[in-house]
């Protein structure tokens, strides 16, 4: 709504459209719609402009003179991102402010203040998932819920463009959301797709590619769009390996239409489904959740090959970070040792499991002035890290039973069942209590138990013995 504001002289009014709804923002990136300068006052009026938005692309003229009494039109020209921004409403906001008035500077401050909603948030469903649009969008990511886990797809648009570009399309336009996966066979594929039907005879490509169900002669206005199909790529040389997606269609070329499967590990003893190669077309590769397409695979089905409970794809997004790699240095987050830092080379100075990308080398736990990358004794209890098991607590060194439970702390330190305070061995497991010697010590750590006095003892009672009868005899002497 327009706000403005008047002081002595001067004084501007602006008027914008409170909302402006796009049409397939998919297929266009920048509009340019008006609004209304007015100078209510008997001067003519120099008025600067500023157009700004948080997320969207914003221009305007900078200055415009409004004579006395009268109305000035000026244009605004928005732009965005297709593959990021749509989907949602933006704000733009244009302010005016008097700068001279009869070519002075006026006797007060005057502005005005308006703002704009432009509203990209076009509902593609609705619209039976048709754009004219185009989207070279790397990753897509299938939100299959805290039952599954996600799946994230890289889509090859070098190697498969026209499928790549239909994929993310459909995708971005919302067409995949809430679908069933209809078709699971185990150790071979699972395909979903059909948005119109659920049952595998539905669904058709995001846009016109030349072919109405796989024929070429049919002109675009005389095809109805759910006919529309997309042409073959499959002699692309991408395979039907393991963790890959590929385009389902008829038994005719060019069918192609919105159906696709993705291929689990297991399929054909991980060798993947050879069969079709150079049939279907192979336009990508599931980098994240491969494990999650196998559970899938593995799921009760019915049949007709369909889950006896529904796997649905709640959402499919674009996504612009590959999940499996997040700071994209090469190394998968589950053997990064600092996944969210670009880190190639995995440099750990101090070896403690934590890269020199993300690890504070300059931490000093015990305050005694050495790093603890540096410090042999971290937690300056005497007792080396190296033989400490547990370098980060002063009040423990032992950990006996390794249960993760120092010494100190354990009232069980061997781990045997007996509490330290009646184990007759509360360092070596002896959970019989067996003590051949009745002396309180168990025979797990009694070395006298069921000993015999040795021939060794036996000669030094005998030396002193003899020592002493020679004594008796020197000196009767």
């Amino acid at each position: 709504m327009p706000s403005s504001a008047q002081v002595g002289g001067a004084a501007v009014n602006l008027t914008c459209p409170e909302t402006i709804e796009i049409n397939d923002p998919l297929s266009i990136e920048t509009i340019t719609y008006q609004c209304m300068v007015s100078n209510p006052t008997s001067s003519e009026e120099n008025i600067s402009l500023e157009v700004q938005s948080d997320t969207l692309g914003s221009t305007t003229v900078a200055y415009v003179t409004v004579a006395a009494n009268s109305d000035e039109t000026v244009d605004l020209t928005v732009t965005w991102n297709s593959a990021t921004q749509t989907n949602s409403a933006h704000s733009v906001q244009l302010s005016a402010t008097v700068q001279e008035q009869n070519g002075v500077p006026p006797p007060n401050i005057a502005s005005s203040q308006t703002s704009s909603v432009i509203d990209l948030d076009y509902d593609y469903v609705s619209a039976n998932c048709i754009t004219q649009g185009s989207l070279t969008t790397e990753y897509i990511q299938l939100q299959m819920g805290d039952d599954w886990g996600d799946i994230v797809i890289q889509l090859n648009h070098a190697a498969a463009p026209v499928h790549a570009n239909n994929f993310a399309l459909l995708s971005t336009m919302g067409c995949y959301n809430n679908v069933i996966f209809h078709r699971v066979i185990d150790d071979f594929m699972i395909q979903t797709g059909d948005f119109s039907n659920g049952d595998g005879t539905g669904g058709h490509a995001a846009k016109w590619f030349g072919y109405c169900n796989g024929d070429d002669t049919v002109a675009e206005a005389d095809c109805t769009p759910a006919s529309y199909t997309i042409p073959d790529e499959a002699d692309n040389g991408l395979m039907h390996e393991v963790c890959t997606i590929s385009m389902a269609k008829t038994s005719q070329d060019n069918t192609g239409g919105s159906q696709f499967f993705l291929i689990p590990d297991d399929s054909n003893n991980g060798d993947g489904p050879a069969h079709l190669d150079g049939v279907h077309t192979v336009f990508g590769e599931v980098v994240h959740g491969c494990d999650v397409v196998k559970a899938i695979s593995e799921t009760d089905t019915d049949g007709s090959d369909r889950p006896t409970t529904d796997v649905v794809i709640f959402q499919a997004v674009p996504s612009h970070v590959p999940h499996h790699d997040v700071d994209e240095d090469g190394v998968e987050n589950d053997a990064d040792n600092c996944p969210n830092d670009a880190n190639t080379d995995q440099a750990d100075e101090d070896e403690d499991g934590i890269g020199d990308a993300c690890d504070d080398l300059a931490a000093d736990f015990d305050n005694d002035g050495i790093p603890d990358s540096s410090d042999p004794d971290d937690d300056n209890d005497g007792m080396n890290d190296e033989d400490d098991a547990f370098p980060y607590d002063a009040s423990e060194t032992t950990d006996t039973d390794g249960d993760g439970i120092g010494n100190n702390a354990d009232a069980d330190d061997d781990g045997d069942g007996v509490a330290d305070e009646v184990d007759n061995c509360p360092f070596d497991d002896n959970a019989d209590q067996a003590d051949d010697d009745n002396d309180g010590i168990g025979n797990a750590c009694d070395a006298e138990d069921g000993e015999t006095p040795a021939v060794p003892a036996l000669s030094v009672v005998m030396t002193l013995t003899a020592m002493f009868a020679a004594l008796l005899l020197i000196r009767r002497d």
